[in-house]
Formats: C-alpha cells, sequence, structure tokens
C-alpha cells in the first residue's frame, strides 16, 4: 500500500490517510470496476487532494462476499476494500477495514438519511452507510442533522474525484462501510457529540498528520526559524487548513515562511515564536479553538479536553441576561457550534468578541509580555468573521535579562520548513 511521506518532519514520521480520503479512494476504484467489469481490478488508485497535488492509495482485492451483516441485494456486484493507513499518527481508525461499491441508481432510492451530491455536470451521486459510519442526530456539526457522518471535505473530495475521473452524467449509489466501526467509535468523542452507530468521515486535507508532541512542535519551530532568519518578525500560526487559508487572504502580503501550521499545539507555538523573537502573533482560528483558549488550554487536542462550553454560556448571559430560554438550550449543547448555532444572528459575533478578549489574555500568560497578539476567528467554512489584537505589554519593552532570541546561522546553513 502507498504511503504519503512527511518530508518536513524532522522525525521523519509518516503522514496517513484521513478516513474522507480512502472513502474517495474506493469510490473512484468502484467507479472504474463498474466501467471496466472485465479488466483487472486496481491495486491503488491516484486522487487528487485539496492542496493541489496528487497521491497513490493503494487498495486491497475486492471482496466478493458482502462484509456487512444484513442480506445482499446484490450478491455479484463486488466490494473495492482498503486498509487504513494513518501514518505514524496513533489513531483509533488506523488498520480499519473500509469498503464501498458502486452501481446506478434511482433519485427516488435516497433514503433520508442519505447524503446526495451533485457530481460533474449533471450527474447525482447518492451516498449511504451500510455499516460502521455514525448518523448524526444533533445540529451544529459538520453533517446535517439525521444524515450520515460525512464532513463537508470527504464530500467535496468525492464529488472532485468522481467528476475527474469521469462520472458526470446519471444517478448511482455510493454504499460505503467501516468494519466494526461502531466499536472503534466508542473510543472517539462521537457518542458525546451526538453521532450514534459509528465513526465518521473526516478530513479537511486528506491527510493525517502525525500526533507526536515532539516532532510537531520540531516541525513548528523550524518554520518559525526560517522565517525569523529571513528577517520576518510577523508569525501567523494557523490550526488548521481552513483558518490557513482565511489568514493567507487576509495578510496577502505575508511570506510563505510567515505561516506555520500548529494543530492543537498553542502554548507550544507561542512559546517557539517568543524564542525566535517575533514581534506579532497571529493565531488563525475557527470559534471552537478560540473557546478553547479562552479556557487557557496549552493543548487542545480533542482527546485531552472537551470544548469549554461554560465559558461561551457565561458570556451569552452577560450579553443576553434575559434569555432563560436560550440558556437553557445552550446548557444542553455538546459543541460550540452547536451553541453558536442556537443564538439569535445579530449576537453571535459580540458573543464571539468577548470570548476572544478572555483567549488573548490567556494567551498573553502563555506568550509572556511580549510579543504583540492577535486572533484572526473564521467561521465553520473558513469565512473571515474579525480579527481582534492585544499589545505587547509595558513589560516587554524593559532590556531582555533571561531568554534571547535563537540567533540566525549563517546564510550557507539555513533551513528551510
Amino acid at each position: 500500500m502507498s504511503k504519503p511521506q512527511d518530508h518536513e518532519s524532522p522525525a521523519r514520521l509518516r503522514q496517513g490517510f484521513s478516513t474522507g480520503a480512502c472513502a474517495t479512494a474506493l469510490a473512484v476504484a468502484a467507479w472504474r470496476q463498474w466501467r471496466e467489469p472485465l479488466a483487472a481490478p486496481p491495486g491503488s488508485v491516484i486522487l487528487h487532494f485539496p492542496d493541489g497535488k496528487q497521491r497513490q492509495i493503494g487498495l486491497c482485492a475486492p471482496l466478493r462476499r458482502s462484509p456487512r451483516p444484513a442480506d445482499d441485494a446484490f450478491p455479484a456486484l463486488r466490494w473495492c476494500c482498503l486498509r487504513k493507513d494513518a501514518g505514524d499518527d496513533p489513531d483509533v481508525t488506523d488498520n480499519a477495514l473500509i469498503y464501498a461499491r458502486l452501481r446506478p441508481a434511482r433519485p427516488e432510492e435516497a433514503a433520508p438519511e442519505d447524503i446526495c451530491l451533485p457530481v460533474g455536470e449533471s450527474a447525482q451521486l447518492i451516498l449511504r452507510a451500510v455499516e460502521g459510519i455514525g448518523l448524526c442526530t444533533r445540529d451544529g456539526l459538520d453533517c446535517p442533522r439525521g444524515k450520515w457522518a460525512v464532513n463537508s471535505g470527504p464530500r467535496a473530495m468525492l464529488a472532485h474525484n468522481l467528476a475527474l475521473a469521469g462520472l458526470n452524467e446519471g444517478c448511482w449509489l455510493l454504499e460505503i462501510g467501516v468494519s466494526h466501526g461502531a466499536e472503534l467509535a466508542r473510543h472517539t468523542l462521537n457518542p458525546q457529540l451526538g453521532i450514534v452507530g459509528g465513526i465518521s468521515l473526516l478530513g479537511t486535507t486528506g491527510l493525517v498528520r502525525p500526533f507526536s508532541h515532539a516532532a510537531y512542535v520540531a516541525t513548528i519551530r523550524l518554520c518559525t526559524r526560517a522565517h525569523q532568519w529571513a528577517g520576518g518578525k510577523h508569525m501567523i500560526l494557523a490550526t488548521g487548513g481552513r483558518s490557513q487559508r482565511t489568514a493567507r487572504q487576509r495578510h496577502p502580503q505575508q511570506p510563505e515562511t510567515g505561516f506555520a501550521a500548529i494543530g492543537d499545539f498553542i502554548g507550544a507555538g507561542l512559546a517557539v515564536a517568543r524564542r525566535c523573537g517575533m514581534r506579532r502573533v497571529t493565531i488563525a482560528c475557527m470559534p471552537g479553538k478560540l473557546c478553547k483558549y479562552a479556557a487557557g488550554l496549552h493543548n487542545t487536542h480533542a482527546h485531552r479536553h472537551a470544548q469549554d462550553r461554560e465559558l461561551l454560556l457565561r458570556a451569552v448571559r452577560r450579553l443576553l441576561p434575559e434569555q432563560a430560554a436560550i440558556h437553557a438550550a445552550l446548557a444542553r449543547c455538546v459543541s460550540v457550534r452547536e451553541a453558536l448555532g442556537l443564538l439569535p444572528p445579530d449576537s453571535r459575533l459580540p458573543v464571539l468578541r468577548l470570548m476572544a478578549d478572555q483567549a488573548l489574555r490567556q494567551l498573553r500568560r502563555m506568550a509572556g509580555p511580549a510579543p504583540d497578539l492577535a486572533v484572526l476567528v473564521c467561521d465553520f467554512d473558513g469565512a473571515f468573521l474579525f480579527e481582534q489584537a492585544l499589545p505587547a505589554t509595558a513589560e516587554a519593552n524593559r532590556p531582555a535579562g533571561g531568554e534571547q532570541p535563537e540567533a540566525a546561522p549563517p546564510a550557507a546553513h539555513k533551513e528551510v520548513c
């Protein structure tokens, strides 16, 4: 099986593929199998990823017998399958068996929980889970309530790659399953989030980056040093792909070296920026991470800390003191996204600005008196909401007596991120 390599990581940890990328590879393989039923099954599929690059994902031998326990109405139709490769990330779905098949269908075959996707010029894809993929039972998630838990990133990747493969007309049913997915989901936050019966198909980038504290921080350090050595004084730390794209649009003058992906490592990212002498640090994030920053978390990984919704509720009580019904509804929410969806539209931005004030105070405690800090907040689709700043304190202008910025090496020995 082909494995993506992370050539930028100092520890050489391998990247893996997201569940969404795996589902896309199976969909393309199933489409090719339908078009050429007599051809040998493909051993791998080359996909187009959101970053514009192509990568190869390996497949297992097709399954002739249905892997799901239910009776199969199409026993002759083979299932394409693969083992998910999460690289060197300790992902709960690593090595999970994911399988899919594709057949022509009629639009009226779509069940209420199925997802209908437009593909290409005039095709329609009915996306159906047959095993191990959860069903969304709450609002505020990246998949509609009452539908299978397939996030927007995988949906877009599926439609794009199927269109490139030639699926441009007709109605098609794509069935996808994850063997033992319900059992795997018990080790995730899906039960708390209201996703029942299985895992989610996730992935904004299609890749899984290794969750290794030392390796991730080393990569952040390498990127920030490269910007320091290039003379940069403003570093933009982004929590993910969508927030980084938004930051690039808002700061088009920022050079390529001035961006670093920090994931959950906000405390470590700020420490690196301070040691590298950055005069300004902007953190690009979404509301969920903003609330975790307001709670003072140095590491915001979901398996370590749930989103601190009590802070959000306090901000709502402050701005909307008489809205008892909203307060009660917010207390039952399981995610920041769900909570924001219950607020009157004209109160969402003021609430988030209050959270940004609290977050900047907590970030100042992590970063010390310098540098200038700012949070750039975008919504869950990546649309810019606002940017809020907190200048360096007066203490930052005193002569340095302790930690000094890292010195740049001779030009001939500069590294690049």
